[in-house]
């Protein structure tokens, strides 16, 4: 695989983390606002007030769980190339 290909692909990989991540943090905003959920009562005002933080954070904890499930290819490692001369 081309490290071009490669690079893309963590690219991908963190793009459709980021996706999610706003996806999730939007959702719970919509589904445990004025619930009672004690979980959402302690967080919630903080998740409202710095979504953008709370985005960065699942995206995170995203793109890490997905590595850990699904690890990245590594670069094929490229001999030197032979001149002819070789060290002593």
């Amino acid at each position: 695989m081309k490290p071009e290909q490669i690079q893309s692909d963590g690219m991908t990989r963190l793009a459709v983390c980021v996706v999610i991540a706003v996806a999730a943090v939007y959702a719970a905003e919509k589904l445990c606002a004025g619930k009672g959920y004690p979980l959402w009562e302690k967080y919630g005002p903080w998740l409202t007030e710095n979504k953008i933080q709370a985005i960065a954070v699942a995206a995170a904890v995203l793109y890490g769980a997905s590595l850990a499930l699904w690890p990245a290819e590594k670069k094929p490692s490229v001999p030197p190339e032979e001149d002819g001369f070789s060290p002593c």
